[in-house]
């Protein structure tokens, strides 16, 4: 038997991701006695300088994969992104797929792909990365690659994924409805179903849901994201509300006004592991 553990979204740089902190996610991955750990994308913003040295320390104790986030893939070619693309493993009779995904807009089909670009162009963290094909047709491309792979292989299949490949997990907020044309496509269920996909890992989205049963696939998405957004830090002002400021809602404000306090930082070290565990996916196979 293996134990399989997923996270996604770990982003190094922007959480300052210490020498410590890294530390305690190996001892949380020992305690649960991981066999082998996938990253599901956006380890960092710097593949090269940070995601890779992380990698490279956690395989001194044990087995490590990953796949590319949009974040991973800034400062590289798009022969670069391909050379890190889709990779297939086995565990006794499971069959391991990952890749990165894409978008095709299709999660907001009544706007115009000029005025999705014109969006991204503006607003999204991708328009800094060199990928020169249209989304549309990148996100074919990765499509059809994936079902050739898919047709190929017998047994029970898991996969991992960074962007999103069902609708039920898109934004609701009004403001934010429009950046749901970046997250994924609908297209990647399609074919889970059609070839019996068993369990999906992605991340992408910083919101963790329980597993979710849709068409007999089973989806699980846990990322870590951004420590404005973690729970440990929502907890922090619940426990000492004298720090809450007059726009909470604001969590880059709110997180800024107390990140440099040392009682904050002791808090973060006393509860680092439980978020991580929260973060965490594990497959006994």
């Amino acid at each position: 038997m293996t134990n399989l553990a997923f996270m996604s979204a770990l982003h190094l740089d922007s959480n300052q991701f210490t020498d410590e902190d890294i530390t305690i996610l190996i001892d949380l991955l020992k305690k649960k006695k991981v066999d082998h750990i996938h990253f599901a994308g956006d380890l960092s913003n710097d593949f090269e300088h940070i995601s890779l040295p992380f990698l490279q320390k956690l395989k001194k104790s044990f087995s490590v994969s990953y796949n590319l986030g949009n974040h991973d893939m800034l400062g590289m070619t798009e022969d670069d992104i391909q050379q890190h693309n889709f990779n297939v493993q086995s565990f006794g009779q499971t069959q391991f797929i990952s890749l990165a995904g894409w978008y095709d807009y299709g999660f907001v089909p009544e706007k115009t792909p000029e005025e999705h670009k014109r969006t991204k162009q503006f607003f999204w963290f991708d328009r800094r990365l060199n990928r020169n094909t249209d989304d549309p047709i990148l996100t074919q491309q990765t499509l059809e690659q994936l079902e050739r792979i898919l047709a190929s292989l017998n047994g029970p299949i898991i996969l991992a994924m960074h962007f999103v490949p069902h609708k039920d997990f898109l934004y609701n907020h009004p403001y934010f409805q429009r950046f749901n044309a970046f997250l994924g496509s609908q297209a990647f269920h399609n074919l889970f179903v059609k070839y019996g996909v068993k369990d999906v890992v992605f991340g992408h989205l910083h919101h963790r849901h329980s597993a979710r049963m849709i068409d007999g696939v089973c989806y699980h998405t846990r990322p870590l994201g951004y420590i404005r957004e973690w729970q440990l830090t929502q907890q922090f002002f619940k426990d000492y509300p004298q720090y809450k400021i007059s726009q909470m809602y604001r969590l880059h404000k709110r997180y800024n006004a107390v990140k440099d306090l040392s009682l904050f930082q002791s808090y973060k070290k006393k509860h680092l592991q439980k978020e991580l565990e929260d973060a965490l996916v594990i497959f006994d196979i």
